[in-house]
């Protein structure tokens, strides 16, 4: 759980890269963005994949490149299509209109202040699995 590119949770401003907009009343709100997913631990750029996860390592199964630290972990939620869905009454898987083959967003489906955001992608912790295989 956190705050930062590399856990569960959205970078927001102050951040030099924040992952969605917070309005000035301290709200966030859907079809802004929200925690980058990806339909495949595979398909993320070479510097988020451990490198205990690249073709060195495991062969064909691997990812050429693999550059990641090898604290990181990789995870998955859920079975089945990357297609737009509610995951719950707070929060919106939405595939990226720049590419939905690749990348999506998990972001709010209301209106809310981001600490409640932040707490609704916590509430999810446990849906999450382990996926390096």
């Amino acid at each position: 759980m956190g705050v930062t590119a590399n856990t569960l949770g959205v970078r927001v401003p102050p951040d030099a890269h924040p992952d969605l907009p917070v309005n000035s009343d301290g709200t966030v709100t859907p079809r802004t963005g929200g925690m980058s997913v990806a339909p495949s631990w595979r398909l993320l750029p070479p510097w988020r994949i451990p490198r205990r996860l690249g073709t060195k390592s495991l062969g064909a199964k691997g990812v050429q490149g693999a550059r990641g630290s090898d604290a990181l972990i990789c995870w998955r939620m859920g079975v089945g299509s990357f297609a737009e869905g509610m995951i719950n009454d707070l929060l919106l898987f939405r595939p990226d209109p720049a590419d939905s083959t690749i990348h999506g967003v998990v972001e709010p489906a209301v209106a809310m202040p981001q600490a409640d955001y932040q707490t609704a992608l916590a509430a999810t912790r446990d849906e999450w699995q382990k996926d390096e295989t």
